[in-house]
């Protein structure tokens, strides 16, 4: 009977160990997420500031036809501004997962803390 007790409680307590790891992990994804369309949306304006270079020369070689499109190096523009997307892109990235482990780290300790207090 002793046994099946103590069994019981360390099922439990191991239920409890496996919440708290899940919320960790739910908090962490949340602001991961959270982060992650915060910096999709600086970088969104900063890519339209970048973006007006293109449209620039683009408008520059509407302008002034034909005989205006060798003046006007469309593709490096494009080249240069794909290239900056995907740079902004993979910052973003680094900043949610950055911040969803930071996150879950700290939640998880927090919890720990929290259910250490409540068994004393």
């Amino acid at each position: 009977m002793a046994q099946r007790m103590r069994d019981e409680t360390a099922f439990e307590a191991q239920r409890a160990w496996m919440r708290r790891v899940a919320l960790s992990l739910v908090f962490a994804a949340a602001v991961g997420l959270l982060v992650f369309i915060v910096a999709r949306g600086i970088s969104g304006a900063l890519l339209f500031v970048e973006h007006q270079e293109l449209l620039r020369s683009a408008a520059a070689a509407v302008r002034t036809g034909i005989e205006g499109l060798p003046t006007a190096d469309l593709r490096t523009a494009r080249l240069r501004a794909e290239r900056s997307m995907d740079l902004h892109t993979q910052i973003g990235l680094l900043c949610a997962f950055a911040a969803a482990a930071l996150t879950a780290v700290g939640s998880y300790l927090w919890l720990e803390q929290r259910a250490a207090r409540n068994d004393q």
